[in-house]
Parts: structure tokens; sequence; C-alpha cells
């Protein structure tokens, strides 16, 4: 037997035991609540931003490694046993951070969030699942509760290590939980780690919305001012822009100090990043006026960012496609997958475009019909991808199924990313 049908049949065991686990009633034996004794640090993003749009169970956050000054985090802790959720409902924390000789306490509160975590793995299975209007079944076995308050570093902070001391006040008492501790990076220090190559590039974009670092943001336009064959691709530079800004919208004090360096550029360095900021919102006035007058007739004429919302142009669909991905990358926020979704709708201009594609006249002109057939082929396979190697992705997808929102032919789409020959990268057929 081929080693891939062999999987499949794995898997597809692996399904059907879930099932009958589920369908065959066996004694339970009641498991008691316990608090683990370690802290989870997190972005508040994930309370304010991702855990809305993710249905329960959902995929743990990652312990921040590192924040720099002006992020904002939460202070996460972790319980497992039956009526957990209940147990954290009714749980108060506290906790105090030293940083830089300084205290800062957060009193007492009731938690701000709580969410059931899922089993890593079990995201490919789910897929299969729901491909067959199978509901995925609840393998949860712990939950995690963020607290009421965030903690932000100042927006001058040097390097240190902050520490963390949380308490907390349970149904069964009082409990003093271990201390934390976080690597703080000032941005002089992150702005001097430069990037070695793309691979390095890369795997910083594909995990930032997991561990933010918006001081290598700076590094990230150097590295791509100085990579001509880079700049040289179709795309590049409005999905290169399009992240850094996205990074720095979420973060006031990144921006201000991305704002500070790219006056000492000149050249296309200055330029872009320049555009940068104008993409994410901020003034760019007191840049310009230490400009020369050439300079700033120049900058004038700078390119407009295409809308990647505005999927009427399909002339450059697939640009505004990876726009959209950079700002999930970026912020792992759920609109921009939503509005790539929304190209699963052009299912038909697909299956025309794929017959006269193999016919004995294939078109040889672009039309916009063809532009939403690429566009949802594109979308389609990069989604697909996203589904297996980011677990936020699956469960927004997981989450976009289930939603009333969701129109049902691009519901239907999102549970066939998986399976769909249209959805293959054009290689691998």
């Amino acid at each position: 037997m081929p080693r891939f049908v062999r999987c499949l049949c794995i898997f597809f065991a692996l399904a059907v035991s879930v099932l009958a686990q589920e369908a065959t009633p066996y004694p339970h034996k009641a498991t008691p609540v316990k608090i683990d004794k370690h802290l989870l640090l997190f972005p508040d993003a994930i309370v304010l931003e991702q855990w809305p749009h993710t249905l329960s169970p959902a995929s743990p956050p990652q312990n921040l490694k590192m924040a720099n000054p002006g992020q904002c985090m939460r202070v996460g802790i972790i319980a497992t046993g039956d009526d957990r959720d209940n147990y954290l409902a009714k749980t108060q924390l506290s906790y105090r951070v030293e940083f830089a000789g300084q205290s800062q306490n957060h009193p007492l509160e009731p938690l701000a969030a709580i969410k059931r975590i899922k089993p890593q793995g079990t995201d490919f299975v789910n897929a299969m699942l729901m491909s067959a209007d199978v509901p995925p079944p609840d393998m949860a076995m712990a939950s995690i509760g963020a607290s009421a308050e965030s903690w932000c570093v100042p927006a001058d902070a040097q390097d240190g290590t902050a520490t963390i001391d949380a308490e907390a006040e349970t149904p069964d008492g009082h409990k003093k939980l271990a201390s934390a501790k976080i690597q703080i990076e000032s941005f002089e220090s992150g702005t001097r780690r430069l990037f070695k190559d793309t691979t390095e590039l890369d795997a910083f974009a594909q995990g930032y919305h997991w561990q933010p670092n918006p001081a290598r943001l700076y590094p990230d336009l150097l590295f791509y001012s100085a990579d001509k064959n880079l700049r040289s691709q179709t795309g590049s530079l409005e999905t290169t822009a399009t992240f850094i800004s996205s990074g720095l919208k979420a973060n006031p004090a990144a921006a201000h100090d991305f704002m500070t360096r790219i006056a000492a550029q000149s050249g296309f360095t200055r330029a872009f990043g320049l555009l940068i900021l104008l993409n994410s919102g901020d003034d760019v006035d007191p840049v310009l006026k230490t400009m020369s007058d050439a300079d700033q007739k120049m900058f004038a004429n700078h390119p407009v960012l295409p809308d990647p919302f505005d999927l009427t142009h399909v002339e450059d669909i697939g640009t505004r496609l990876d726009m959209l991905w950079s700002i999930f990358m970026s912020t792992g926020q759920l609109a921009p997958m939503q509005k790539i979704a929304s190209t699963f709708a052009w299912r038909n201009d697909w299956e025309e475009f794929d017959k006269a594609r193999k016919s004995a006249n294939p078109p040889k002109e672009w039309t916009s019909a063809i532009g939403r057939a690429v566009g949802y082929g594109a979308a389609g396979w990069a989604m697909g991808s996203f589904q297996r190697t980011d677990p936020l992705a699956a469960d927004y997808i997981e989450f976009m199924i289930a939603s009333p929102d969701t129109p049902d032919p691009v519901k239907a789409e999102l549970k066939m990313l998986q399976f769909d020959p249209a959805f293959k990268y054009p290689e691998t057929k």
C-alpha cells in the first residue's frame, strides 16, 4: 500500500475512533480541577481580537519569549480537570510586574476571558471531519483564563528582564503561582539585529502574530531596500509595505521609533519608509520638512498602494491576496482571511476557465473572469496551506464554517480545502 494511502487510512481510523468514543458511553472518573503553577504570557490581541473569533476549543497561544516597548500582554493561568471553566469563572487573579527597578501592581479581578484549548495536531483530523459535515469532537483537556488587565512595556524601556508574580483566589482558596520572566528588548537593540537572509526573514514574518517583535520591522525595511532581486519581484513592494505598516499600526511606540530612524536615511530606504508610515496612518510631515525640495517633489509621486480589501480589481488579484495574507501574518486578525475566503464565490469562473484551458482553443487574452478564476485557485491553495501550518488560521477556518455570516457556497469550499483538486499547487497536479 502506498505511504500516502496508509497515512490517509490512519487518519480516517483515528477519526472513526474518535467518533466511536463520542458515541459510546463509558464510565467517567471525576477529575478534580487543578491550576497549573506556571503562568502564560501572551499578546493582548489574543484576548481582544482572536478569541472572540475562534470556537472553543481553540489552539493555545504561544508563551511570549520577548517584548519590545509599547507591547501589551496578558497573564494567563491554565486549569485542568472537570468543571474547570466554571472554576475559572469563579477565580480572581492579581499580579505584580517588577521591571527596571519599578513595581506595578494589578489588583485582584475576575478573569477577562476563558478559552478551552484543543490538543496540538487535531486540525487535520478536524478538517477531514468537516469535509464530511461531521462536527469535530471537543477533545479539550485544559482551559486558559486571561487576566482582566494587561501590562504594557514602557515606551522608553531599555534592555532588561521583567518578573511577573501572580496570586489567585479560587473556589478552593488562595494560590500563589510560580514567577514568570520575560526579556524586554529596547528598540535600539532590536533594530541592530539584522536579517541574514530571506529564510530568516520569512520565518520572522510567518510567526509574527505569535511572537510580535516590532523592533525588527525596521531591519525588515533595510533588508528589502538592499535586496534588488527581492524588490524586482511583482507585488513585493506592496506586500512588504503592508506587513510592516500593519505591525507599526498596532504599536504607536514602534511607529514613532521607525519614523525617527528613517528620517536619518536617504534614497529608496527613506522613501519606502515614508510610504509604509503613510499606509499605517502616521503623519509623515515632520520627516518631509527635513527633506530638500527636490526630494519632496520626488516623494510626491510615490506609488499608491492598492486597497487589498477591494477585490473588484482582479488585474492584480495575486498582489491583493498576498497583501491580505500580510495583514493576517502581522496582526493575526480574522478580517483579511474572511476577505480571502470571499473569493470562493468565484467557483463558476474557475470551472469555466478550467474547461477552456483544456480545450482545443484555450484562452489567449486576460479577462476579468480569468482573473477571478486565478484568484479562486490561488486563495484556495494558500488557505489550505495555512490551515496545515498555522493553528490560528485553522481556528479561523473552523469559525467561518460555523458562522451564520459565512455564505453557504463559501462554507462548502472551506470544508474542502485539503481535498479539492482546484486547490492543488500547479506543480503537483
